[in-house]
């Protein structure tokens, strides 16, 4: 049983979620502990069953081979979120550099045509982006649909599965590395519950926002190193 690498995994996994604890509290969007205790819970749940599928698909492997092929998959979760994460930083500057060369040459043809192809490409990427929490990370307030200024457990249902979904294939590879299912998505659990209320609390209190791009990075990194290590802790 690895604490320190059911530790990082749990912070890994809500690196995300302190990131956007942070983004509601600088729009001073209140979520309260029942909304909060919601999210821990799906994520938890999300954690537990990824890693007891990681867990029985190490039964049918040896010792050795379920470690590398455990530590393998959390890296390779992590590069891959890495890379994303920069992709989708590229493409928000070209899109700003491309609205502000259009803008700069005065073409209202090509900015109604810019501006017609952008929502088109947003709607039709709408639907795959429902449950993606880095919508309500980068625009808070499309959580609020009521506008009340509140996130209600009905409104925070997107959001609790897209930080989930976003994690498992960490506790895909955390499982086959044998961590304990029972410890890390209690840890995990904890760990949602105290990032989203301080980052809440900073976030509403000093304005200091991490991006995207941070948060993506830094959990993603984490994963790595998680990866790393269980690597060399083979037996």
């Amino acid at each position: 049983m690895h604490i320190l690498s059911a530790v990082l995994l749990a912070i890994a996994v809500n690196v995300d979620n302190f990131a956007v604890g942070i983004a509601y509290g600088i729009k001073k969007l209140q979520i309260g502990w029942v909304t909060n205790l919601f999210i821990g819970i799906i994520s938890a749940a999300g954690t537990y069953l990824a890693i007891s599928v990681g867990n029985d698909i190490r039964n049918y492997l040896s010792v050795n081979v379920a470690n590398v092929l455990g530590s393998f998959i959390l890296i390779a979760v992590g590069i891959w979120s890495i890379w994303k994460t920069l992709k989708r930083q590229r493409r928000k500057v070209r899109m700003r550099q491309e609205r502000s060369f259009l803008v700069a040459a005065g073409s209202n043809r090509a900015i109604s045509n810019s501006s017609h192809n952008d929502l088109s490409q947003e709607f039709s990427q709408e639907f795959l982006q429902e449950f993606s929490y880095e919508k309500f990370l980068e625009h808070p307030e499309k959580a609020d649909v009521d506008r009340s200024g509140y996130i209600d457990v009905q409104e925070s249902i997107a959001l609790a599965f897209g930080l989930t979904l976003n994690n498992l294939g960490s506790g895909l590879g955390g499982g086959i590395s044998n961590l304990n299912v029972v410890i890390t998505s209690f840890l995990v659990f904890t760990l949602s519950l105290l990032g989203i209320s301080g980052g809440y609390f900073l976030g509403d209190r000093f304005t200091t926002k991490i991006s995207g791009l941070r948060a993506g990075i830094l959990s993603a990194s984490l994963v790595i190193i998680t990866g790393v290590y269980e690597y060399f802790l083979m037996p």
